[in-house]
């Protein structure tokens, strides 16, 4: 199933990609971004819902209906998918194969770098906004996907990182197989609603990171590194995809969860 698929699930509670990529990733590894060229993400985005508000509302009844996912394939999903590694093997399903650092070195490290700029624009609109996560409160016995640490609960909930770096990912691969683009790209929103059933984000903070992604990749495009890079790693994709693809009887859970979103 799946699961083989994937890389085997990290430390429970990962808060932000960046987290993974510090651990994994090589020590000179840098973004491909300036701070002249970062999007300020804090002014792109609206604030998150006020409280009281019908937006609000919604996500508190999204993440109160979305605990009765616990035990489910969906939530085993959301489980693995909290490991987001730096890497394009949790879109395998989608394109019909696994790229990794033996067939696509340089998308790989492409993906580390983009989780590398991304923080810089998930960081400020988290410290600016402070939304708590939504177990917080009222709602702390509520359960998750992963443990509840001081880390992850300290971390703020609007932007998700998660679904800002899928996003971002997704974007890039689907450029570079756009054959697949259409399940590339339901692939990465499900990855962000992972964060949802997860019970670790509310649904406005995934579509938040979703605006986020597109703009770091937007961005992205400016550099002429990034833009090399993109070259190379077009023509390993299309090495790559000459072998035997994956099959689809490995891949019904994410195939589900593409096919029926979180609302």
């Amino acid at each position: 199933m799946l699961r083989r698929l994937l890389p085997p699930l990290a430390a429970a509670g990962l808060v932000f990609a960046s987290f993974a990529l510090a651990q994994t990733a090589p020590a000179a590894l840098t973004g491909y971004l300036t701070p002249d060229t970062t999007p300020q993400t804090v002014r792109i985005l609206p604030p998150p819902p006020a409280a009281g508000s019908g937006r609000e509302a919604d996500d508190e009844a999204i993440f109160a209906r979305t605990r009765a996912m616990a035990g489910t394939p969906r939530w085993s999903l959301a489980t693995s998918d909290a490991d987001l590694r730096p890497g394009p093997g949790m879109f395998a399903c989608a394109i019909g194969l696994d790229l990794n650092g033996d067939n696509a070195p340089t998308l790989r490290r492409l993906f580390s770098r983009v989780g590398y700029d991304g923080r810089n624009v998930v960081d400020p609109p988290k410290d600016s906004f402070n939304r708590p996560r939504p177990y917080v409160g009222a709602a702390g016995n509520a359960q998750i996907c992963v443990d509840k640490t001081d880390s992850l609960t300290k971390s703020a909930s609007y932007p998700s990182g998660h679904a800002t770096i899928s996003w971002a990912w997704g974007l890039i691969l689907a450029e570079l197989a756009p054959d697949r683009a259409t399940e590339i790209l339901m692939r990465a929103r499900s990855i962000g609603e992972s964060r949802v059933v997860c019970g670790v984000h509310y649904l406005s903070d995934v579509e938040a990171g979703r605006t986020n992604g597109a703009a770091l990749v937007a961005a992205l495009h400016s550099s002429p590194e990034f833009r090399a890079d993109m070259e190379k790693a077009r023509a390993e994709v299309a090495a790559a995809r000459e072998t035997p693809h994956v099959g689809p009887g490995d891949c019904l859970d994410a195939d589900q969860a593409a096919q029926h979103p979180i609302d």
